[in-house]
């Protein structure tokens, strides 16, 4: 079926969107290509999801609970060429910066990926050379596996349980067996959020941490509560801190206002150039470790129950001086 490159163009971003688990629908994708200055109406989109079933085979159904269109069956995919230099670069810069923070066996693949887009395509405004002058920096990464995080990544993607041998923090290793729902690149490294079969209950691992892993021959699909966590950017289940205000010193009010998420923080300057910083909501566990390591830059005004925490680990800090 001959289709043109508007068209192309919608259905290369509405099957990615479904294949992310984003459930769309008429309405919700309509208003995302409306942002994409590629406005068109709920009826096209609704042809468009005609195609992808009845032309290109996508296994979809529409999931009433989520209000949107969903995989029956993972492995599908939707082949299409990219036309023009902006449609290129995009894709090549996207897989340079996964090469860049992706632990092996990815990292070789999303390079030899990137390898064979430009060997294909031929672009004059681009070669290899070029691309490897554009660098994403993580930080320190901590030392993971490449046996390990292949078998983790297959369990993922192909919906596959996994035995693992786990090592804790304090040393003590445990075998378990694990469904991989979600794996979370955080703080330069990587974790996997699971179903221990162990516990009967959501674990997140430490990919670094797994000594052993192995394919089980069993199945899994991943609920859905977990799914709309994690679209949503809560891949951990850390408690949250809400209603925050901190004060915050002129030597750090620059970075923190260019850093400000306007949909969850407000800030206000005080005569001297600093600022009063208030968060709707905040992991504590991502908090706390903030505000300490900002020292005496940072002063927690409220809530009283995260003043009383700071305060506690600062005396704890202290005594670890005393002679």
């Amino acid at each position: 079926m001959i289709i043109n490159k508007k068209q192309l163009y919608r259905l290369i971003r509405l099957a990615s969107a479904i294949k992310q688990n984003k459930y769309p629908n008429c309405s919700s994708f309509a208003e995302e290509m409306k942002k994409c200055d590629m406005e068109c109406s709920t009826k096209t989109v609704q042809r468009d999801f005609y195609l992808l079933k009845n032309y290109y085979n996508a296994p979809i159904e529409f999931d009433f609970a989520m209000n949107g269109y969903y995989l029956k069956h993972h492995g599908w995919e939707f082949n299409a060429p990219l036309y023009n230099e902006s449609e290129l670069l995009s894709s090549v810069l996207g897989a340079k910066i996964a090469e860049d923070i992706m632990p092996e066996p990815l990292k070789s693949q999303i390079k030899d990926s990137v390898d064979q887009i430009l060997s294909a395509n031929n672009p004059d405004f681009l070669d290899t050379a070029t691309i490897n002058t554009f660098i994403a920096s993580s930080g320190v990464e901590v030392k993971i596996d490449p046996k390990v995080f292949g078998i983790i990544f297959s369990g993922w993607k192909n919906h596959n349980s996994v035995k693992i041998v786990y090592e804790a923090l304090h040393g003590k290793e445990s075998s378990r067996s694990i469904d991989p729902y979600v794996i979370t690149y955080y703080n330069s490294a990587w974790y996997v959020k699971t179903y221990c079969h162990l516990r009967n209950d959501i674990r997140v691992f430490a990919i670094h941490r797994i000594r052993k892993a192995s394919p089980e021959n069993k199945t899994f699909e991943v609920p859905k509560e977990v799914l709309k966590g994690t679209i949503v950017g809560q891949p951990f289940n850390y408690q949250n801190v809400k209603d925050i205000e901190l004060w915050c010193s002129n030597e750090i009010a620059g970075y923190i206002i260019e850093r400000a998420d306007a949909n969850s923080q407000e800030y206000a300057y005080n005569d001297d150039g600093s600022i009063n910083l208030i968060i709707k909501s905040a992991p504590k566990h991502t908090l706390t470790r903030w505000i300490l390591s900002e020292g005496s830059n940072i002063k927690v005004l409220k809530p009283e129950s995260l003043i009383k925490e700071i305060k506690s680990t600062l005396r704890k800090t202290l005594n670890i001086y005393k002679n």
